[in-house]
């Protein structure tokens, strides 16, 4: 049998020996993924034929397979101002999610996990593995829900944010949050929450600031109409900076060396949640935001020793700031079968060297089910990034169109392009990457 019969046959079968997939040629992926969606549409009269998952445990828990296949052309692998080059990606993703509870009781959880295996045509040298696992749980009462998640993805990428010449960028990102909300009463509730996120960088670990994330909100919510609740809340932000080092791209035996630094922000808003208006739903907050952060120094030191050089210290000075916060996720019905959404956000931020930054974005969206099996999607997105530390902004647009055909509730097959720029006063950070895929995604 051919070993790109099924994508549940490849997946389990690269999933075991990815290192064999460094000895396929352009050619016999090309052959592998037109096989793949050929078995797909072949297998689902299977498939649909029975709608058990792949392992049932008791009434309330369950183990589906979640797999994908794809194939990429990026045209500029490394985000490279003057330099760019284009490579062929293949990308084979085995997963299973864990289900307990499927809306027999009042509390869920489940536990997702993937393992991304990704090859490069011609620069095989950024071949990786990649892991990812998440945890999700949930649970309602007459008048408490509590929600929460915690995860773990392991990145290699590199973006105008953090970016390197001629190679990507690797790190682990941990994330764990817990929400919850009480019903003082028929009118007013109360929400408060804990958020804790961790981006530690395992390549260029001198050059990129770690950083560890802790967040408390808290609200007070009115409901105003049974559709229509109105909010009053406060967040409190704290984030760690760690050091960085960075050669001197002049002197190579020296390089600057920048201290880490706290910073603590505060979120005074007001906002709004539910039906809106008749097809209009979704939240927004919108208030103002302060940030007080830690000043800190910078050296120059000999690579070898470490000892301090003249000029000894540059002190880094950082005021106190201010300025109006956003938070907003609408989503508009514009006919039976379109809806369109719409997502703001300003908010305090951290560079990839550790910079203090005031962020941006607009992202606007819009999906239509063309029939039963067949849908269509677009999206278009910007983001201002002001690095406050210095002179540096960065303009980032976003821009994509996807299409998507599921012949039944286990196979999705999609192709989509995305168009990716980064315009920055800084040099070397600006680029431009287009992005063509074709996608298979099975759930057993």
């Amino acid at each position: 049998m051919h070993k790109c019969g099924s994508l549940l046959s490849v997946a389990l079968y690269f999933a075991s020996y990815p290192t064999k997939l460094t000895f396929l040629s352009m050619k016999n992926k090309q052959i592998c993924l037109f096989s793949l969606l050929s078995s797909g549409l072949l297998l689902q009269s299977a498939t649909s034929v029975s709608a058990s998952p792949l392992v049932s445990i008791g009434d309330n828990a369950a183990i589906f397979f979640k797999g994908s296949s794809s194939l990429r052309w990026v045209s500029n692998v490394f985000r490279d101002e003057t330099d760019e080059v284009e490579d062929l990606v293949w990308t084979v993703s085995p997963g299973f999610k864990l289900d307990l509870g499927h809306g027999a009781s009042n509390a869920d959880f489940s536990v997702t996990t993937r393992y991304d295996i990704l090859r490069y045509e011609d620069t095989s040298r950024l071949d990786v593995e990649l892991f990812h696992i998440r945890a999700d749980g949930s649970y309602r009462g007459s008048r408490l829900s509590v929600n929460g998640s915690l995860s773990f993805d392991e990145s290699k990428t590199s973006s105008g944010e953090n970016n390197v010449i001629n190679d990507l960028i690797s790190f682990d990102t941990t994330a764990a949050k817990i929400n919850s909300e009480y019903q003082i009463s028929p009118k007013f509730s109360f929400g408060s929450g804990l958020q804790y996120s961790e981006q530690e960088y395992t390549s260029f670990e001198d050059r990129f600031a770690d950083r560890e994330t802790f967040s408390v909100p808290l609200d007070v919510f009115y409901e105003l109409t049974p559709k229509v609740d109105l909010s009053l809340g406060y967040s409190y932000t704290h984030v760690d900076i760690e050091g960085t080092m960075i050669e001197n791209s002049v002197l190579p035996t020296q390089g600057v060396v920048s201290d880490g630094y706290e910073s603590t922000s505060h979120f005074f808003n007001v906002g709004a949640r539910g039906y809106l208006l008749p097809k209009l739903s979704g939240s927004f907050k919108i208030g103002y935001r302060m940030r007080s952060s830690d000043d800190s120094d910078r050296r120059n030191v000999l690579l070898a020793t470490g000892a301090t050089v003249a000029p000894a210290v540059a002190p880094v000075s950082r005021d106190d700031t201010g300025m109006l916060g956003l938070d907003a996720d609408l989503t508009w019905m514009v006919l039976p079968k379109m809806t369109a959404g719409l997502a703001l956000s300003r908010d305090f931020g951290v560079g990839g060297e550790g910079e203090s930054t005031e962020n941006s974005s607009a992202k606007l969206y819009a999906s239509y089910a063309i029939s039963s099996h067949f849908s269509a999607s677009a999206n278009l997105g910007y983001t201002l990034r002001d690095y406050t530390d210095g002179d540096r902004e960065d303009d980032q647009y976003n821009a994509g169109v996807r299409v998507s055909y599921s012949p039944n509730e286990y196979w999705s097959f999609s192709t989509g392009y995305t168009y990716t720029e980064n315009d920055s006063n800084q040099i070397d950070s600006s680029y431009e990457n287009n992005t063509l895929d074709l996608t298979a995604t099975l759930r057993y």
